[in-house]
């Protein structure tokens, strides 16, 4: 499956969260394997700060830039350009998955319950290749 449309889309906009939800949504591997993955995750671009609510392994929800009410039990913090970086269909050393960066990337850290984080790890792996094959949407 390819989903390229950086024409359209860049992130972390809210039209490329619209395509990464369509695209978890038609995902049938993630059908199977997300089932259970229920998770209030956070992307933290530089100062773009993205909540994802994830129901049974699609998105259920997406808010950007979420108030002091919001809470969530994971943040993945990096800068824009280590979020556009990873995003790549082919990306470089220690950006191709989420641990590796966390390992290898100064500014890229998993913050929060990581039990919680390890628990959905596989779900998570498969909705962040999903998100690399929609790409990071600059030329």
């Amino acid at each position: 499956m390819t989903i390229r449309n950086s024409t359209r889309a860049v992130f972390p906009e809210r039209g490329w969260f619209e395509l990464l939800r369509e695209a978890v949504t038609n995902d049938t591997e993630l059908a199977v394997i997300g089932r259970w993955c229920t998770l209030d995750l956070v992307l933290v671009a530089g100062k773009e700060t993205v909540l994802l609510r994830f129901e049974g392994g699609r998105v259920a929800e997406v808010i950007l830039e979420p108030d002091i009410s919001a809470s969530w039990s994971v943040t993945l913090r990096g800068t824009r350009e280590d979020w556009l970086t990873f995003l790549q269909p082919v990306p470089p050393p220690f950006y191709q998955d989420l641990l590796s960066m966390n390992g290898r990337v100064p500014s890229f850290s998993i913050e929060g319950d990581r039990k919680v984080f390890v628990r959905h790890l596989h779900a998570l792996a498969r909705i962040f290749r999903i998100a690399q094959e929609i790409g990071g949407g600059r030329a």
